[in-house]
């Protein structure tokens, strides 16, 4: 299926249901409840850049002077009052054991966190740094994100980082991983790459389009795409068969 969208921002499964999808773009939210067969736009028109959904039905989506929440699964919004020096965020991740934490980056420069929801952040990185993904990894939440050495992590909430290596598809078009950091999907102009053991080795999918949106479910094994021609595209063995959405 092809979206009717002027652009590709973000893609995220919903939980843990492989049926349930997000896809972002720069009028607002789609959502799908069958795995990509159907989709509904929900009731907000702002620009999805970054978007994440937690546990707790919350839905936060950042973008282009767009800094918005829903506390019931994407039925009502409203703006986060934060004092973000800027609103023109183009990136976007939350900590999947702690709703209220997050990171922002900035389209003015570094990164940044906040513990209470979004209304007060602090600075934890200067340089640029994109993708950023918030994992938990054992008992604690470990950053990933791509800046010019390559895929790199941080322990420490972006504070240091260190590389995990340059991913064959480098530079990237978008990077998933699952919420413990094992599984990695990363995007080029022209295929999809596979991780299994947290970036550090990587395996091409036979996934071969461009891919400027991917998602991946809680165990890995179901993977999306939407294309720079806003095409969906779905496999739920790893990225080793693509029939579409099932």
């Amino acid at each position: 299926m092809r979206f009717d969208s002027a652009d590709v921002h973000s893609l995220a499964f919903v939980g843990g249901d492989p049926q349930h999808l997000l896809f972002g773009h720069h009028g607002g939210l789609e959502e799908s409840r069958d795995g990509g067969r159907t989709w509904s736009a929900l009731p907000v028109r702002a620009d999805a850049m970054g978007m994440s959904s937690a546990a707790d039905g919350s839905i936060v989506i950042a973008g282009h002077e767009v800094f918005m929440a829903s506390r019931d699964g994407g039925k009502t919004w409203a703006p986060i009052t934060t004092d973000l020096p800027s609103l023109d965020i183009h990136g976007f991740t939350r900590d999947p054991s702690d709703p209220a934490r997050m990171w922002a980056y900035l389209a003015t420069g570094g990164l940044w966190e906040s513990a209470d929801f979004g209304a007060r952040f602090a600075q934890v990185r200067q340089d640029n740094v994109l993708f950023p993904l918030a994992v938990r990894e054992a008992s604690a939440t470990q950053l990933l994100a791509v800046d010019v050495n390559g895929l790199v992590t941080s322990p420490d909430g972006g504070r240091t980082w260190s590389p995990l290596g340059v991913p064959p598809t480098f530079p990237m078009t978008s990077l998933a991983a699952t919420p413990d950091g094992k599984v990695l999907y990363a995007g080029s102009t022209d295929g999809l790459y596979r991780s299994a053991d947290g970036g550090r080795t990587w395996a091409k999918t036979t996934y071969s389009g461009s891919a400027f949106a991917i998602a991946t479910s809680s165990d890995g094994q179901a993977v999306a795409v939407v294309s720079r021609e806003t095409q969906f595209f779905r496999s739920s063995d790893g990225g080793i068969s693509w029939p579409g959405p099932d």
